[in-house]
């Protein structure tokens, strides 16, 4: 069977905007406050190609702290995701950030878990250590699981590097003239990630789930939106971007070694989708194991249990009636 593989999304180039405009006069303006800054070389570079821009005095302000909406807006701009000002789950998402915001959860640079009360205080000064979060998520390597392991990984990957004791400072604010030097690190080490694949990377048989939103954003069949929630991806295949509209779910059990695949609809009305993604475990079998899903769907019992092996792979199927119309679960072994 053919290799499945994935064109790795690399990060060329990073808007960021602290004021909000994105005019080539003001991102090639010349700053009148970075004379001797030890970041002056990475903010020129920034704000001459159009990454940033200072504010309307033609200062920089290098050593003022970067908001969490400020730095989130950054990075949805160097995924360069289509935004709408969509409803979030956050209570305070009002305001020119909130389509960054929505970006950011469907992404999977935030997670609601990690934020008290539901709500995002946009305007507080982001952490280095939370800062390290968004970056790691933004290098693809959410594994890190603690504040203390993303600004670990944060190391690893040469992104943010510390005083002299080698010590990062978690609970410093982030400056905005740090920000943008671990922006160009960032798109540095994505650009060598490229080079060293070749352009490509291999998808793993059995993925993780941030591997799960890769592998699901590489189907030819898909084009709507992704969400992750904890150990889920959450599918809209519409891109709707209503809640309502989530009809699959995938997720990943590292314990089983399991993927499974939770649909809310029948599985005929998401058959292309369907079939590409059992494709990619099963193979050549993917169309018998669509086929056995919607006979499973059809029948006239509310809950039903199938277990086969296709193409060396064991699926179980399970119809039940607790409001999911299947689950396809794909075991490792």
């Amino acid at each position: 069977m053919k290799k499945n593989q994935f064109m790795l999304t690399v990060v060329v180039a990073l808007a960021f905007n602290p004021v909000l405009h994105d005019q080539a006069a003001e991102a090639k303006q010349q700053l009148n406050d970075m004379d001797g800054h030890w970041a002056r070389i990475p903010v020129e570079q920034a704000v001459q190609s159009g990454y940033v821009s200072g504010y309307a005095d033609g200062t920089f302000q290098p050593n003022k702290p970067i908001t969490r909406a400020e730095l989130l807006a950054a990075l949805v701009k160097a995924q360069q995701l289509k935004v709408s000002n969509m409803d979030t789950p956050f209570l305070d998402d009002t305001g020119w950030f909130r389509p960054y915001l929505a970006a950011g959860l469907k992404l999977s640079l935030l997670k609601m878990t990690e934020y008290n009360s539901s709500k995002f205080k946009p305007n507080q000064a982001i952490t280095r250590g939370e800062a390290a979060r968004l970056f790691v998520r933004a290098a693809g390597k959410d594994k890190a699981g603690s504040t203390k392991g993303y600004v670990y990984m944060t190391k690893q990957l040469g992104l943010m590097k510390g005083n002299a004791a080698g010590r990062i400072g978690m609970d410093r604010k982030m400056t905005r003239a740090e920000a943008i030097v671990v922006i160009h690190r960032l798109l540095n080490w994505q650009s060598a990630q490229i080079r060293a694949a070749g352009g490509l990377m291999e998808q793993p048989a059995y993925a993780s789930t941030g591997e799960l939103k890769q592998l699901v954003l590489s189907l030819e069949s898909f084009s709507g939106d992704v969400m992750v929630s904890g150990h889920t991806v959450l599918l809209n295949p519409e891109g709707s971007g209503k809640p309502a509209d989530y009809k699959l779910v995938l997720e990943y059990d590292s314990r089983k070694k399991a993927t499974t695949i939770w649909l809310y609809e029948k599985p005929s009305l998401h058959k292309q989708l369907l079939m590409e993604l059992l494709a990619r475990y099963v193979g050549e079998s993917a169309d018998t194991a669509y086929q056995d899903a919607v006979k499973l769907d059809a029948g006239k019992a509310l809950e039903a249990r199938l277990l086969k092996t296709y193409n060396g792979k064991k699926i179980i199927m399970d119809k039940s009636g607790a409001g999911r119309s299947l689950a396809i679960i794909i075991y490792a072994n």
